[in-house]
């Protein structure tokens, strides 16, 4: 596994950590748009979840919805702690199904899937607690309002899931595909 296989879906997991409905409104918004590689034909399972449930623009519509609904009820003060049990066991399940689907839909087998789902989790933690902590301690050395580091959060949290899908796994293959063609020519010629 390549550094972009793990970084890929513990970055939407992170995401997903800060804003809960972050990472699968990105994978909704990134197969709407033609996510997959052009001229590959998905298949199975991956196929369905790609062609019949993120892209379809219902469910994109709905979570990109609850994803905003979210960056401004995040603000509120009424806004129960992202560490409370319930929200966070939700985040949790959630960065794991967003990890699982985006290394389930590289068409690369189960075992990508799970890793995509465990590193998901893991990313989904340590956005959860890293992000609370830092916004806190940041709130608190600074004379900033809290809001100013919500909204860097904001804009950290989006960062992350962006990259998570417009980046592919072909960054790990292709220098070493390169090289081999190189190898190829070398011995041939």
């Amino acid at each position: 596994m390549g550094a972009i296989t793990v970084l890929r879906p513990l970055a939407l997991g992170m995401a997903t950590g800060m804003r809960s409905q972050l990472g699968l409104a990105a994978l909704a918004v990134a197969m709407s748009r033609g996510g997959k590689k052009k001229g590959k034909k998905g298949r199975g399972f991956s196929s369905m979840v790609q062609g019949q449930v993120l892209s379809s623009p219902l469910v994109r519509k709905s979570l990109v919805a609850t994803a905003a609904t979210e960056l401004v009820a995040d603000k509120l003060p009424s806004t129960p702690s992202r560490l409370n049990r319930g929200p966070l066991l939700a985040r949790l399940a959630l960065g794991g199904l967003a990890g699982g689907l985006l290394g389930w839909s590289d068409e690369r087998g189960l075992g990508r899937a799970v890793a995509g789902a465990a590193l998901g989790a893991a990313g989904a933690g340590l956005g959860a607690y890293g992000g609370y902590h830092l916004r806190a301690a940041l709130d608190q050395r600074t004379n900033l309002p809290d809001r100013y580091w919500a909204l860097a959060e904001d804009l950290t949290a989006v960062s992350l899931a962006a990259f998570a899908v417009a980046v592919t796994d072909d960054a790990d293959t292709e220098p070493a595909v390169a090289a081999l063609h190189e190898r190829e020519q070398v011995f041939a010629g």
